[in-house]
């Protein structure tokens, strides 16, 4: 999770200097939530690591109708990898995100103890 004021292709920038990625806007994720008669639309921002065999997403954890993971309000974005990394590959990146100067700041979240996780599938 990252806590960020500022709009999603700024932190994309940041977070592609400071971790040596290359994100790039995809089309926003469509959710659709039992709640809401039409989809949610959430930011949406890829990269693959074929060399490391990883995926990267940043999604935008909020829309003007609805959080994609509600039990995590203070998460204005989320940085989901798909892929193996280390435990200190792991404390790095968050530190390394962390030290970027438009986060407020970032913290890990377990997907297992989520209740919306099924959000997060795509």
């Amino acid at each position: 999770g990252i806590s960020c004021h500022e709009k999603e292709y700024r932190l994309s920038w940041a977070l592609n200097k400071s971790l040596h990625i290359e994100l790039a806007k995809m089309k926003d994720l469509q959710i659709e939530l039992k709640k809401q008669s039409e989809p949610l639309s959430y930011p949406f921002f890829e990269y693959e690591d074929t060399e490391h065999y990883r995926k990267y997403y940043l999604i935008s954890n909020k829309c003007t109708r609805g959080l994609l993971l509600p039990e995590h309000k203070q998460a204005d974005f989320l940085l989901m990898i798909k892929g193996t990394l280390s435990n200190p590959e792991k404390l790095s990146m968050i530190k390394a995100i962390k030290d970027t100067q438009l986060v407020l700041t970032a913290f890990e979240i377990n997907p297992e103890q989520l209740k919306s996780r099924e959000n997060l599938l795509f």
